[in-house]
């Protein structure tokens, strides 16, 4: 009797034992699944975040560009007008110079000059501009080396268009190099 009830007892536990075994795989493969949800989960609320901040950014970016595009249609409209104005007046040579045109042309000399004209005169103005820089650039020079007949200078690398910047020899910004 006694052994028999043990016995019944002892194969009735391992019965729960190996239900609990396979309630405990479950759970740790539940665990599991819940875990890389959590994480998919977690990286796309990382994600929406950032989208979140992106799409204000490009909110305010096109206000900004919003409000350009205003001010360029306005300043359109004014060239827009003065070209109307300009275009009305009359050409005649006998037309006389307003205050500025004497004061940029006094002798007159640009007064029958097409824009293509004007254009064209301002390059060969830079050009020459350049040419004379280069001229008293190479003139001062050549007079530092007979200055100093004993002293080998070296030269190599100087140039008219670059300039001493704290001790070092530096080309100028890009925005420099439009002035020439």
């Amino acid at each position: 009797g006694r052994e028999c009830q043990y016995l019944a007892e002892r194969d009735a536990a391992k019965e729960e034992i190996a239900l609990v075994k396979q309630k405990l795989e479950q759970a740790k493969v539940n665990h599991a699944a819940y875990k890389e949800k959590y994480t998919l989960q977690a990286g796309l609320v990382t994600k929406l975040a950032e989208k979140e901040t992106e799409a204000a950014r490009l909110t305010g970016e096109k206000t900004e560009l919003e409000g350009r595009v205003k001010d360029l249609m306005t300043e359109r409209d004014t060239l827009a007008g003065k070209v109307k104005d300009l275009e009305s007046r009359p050409c005649s040579s006998g037309t006389a110079p307003e205050a500025d045109e004497l004061v940029i042309d006094p002798n007159g000399e640009y007064k029958g000059f097409t824009r293509a004209a004007l254009v064209s005169r301002i390059f060969e103005l830079e050009g020459k501009e350049l040419d004379v820089a280069k001229s008293t650039f190479d003139n001062a020079v050549a007079k530092l080396l007979v200055l100093n007949p004993g002293v080998d200078l070296v030269v190599e690398g100087a140039s008219e268009l670059k300039e001493v910047l704290d001790g070092v020899i530096v080309s100028p910004s890009p925005d420099e190099e439009d002035q020439f």
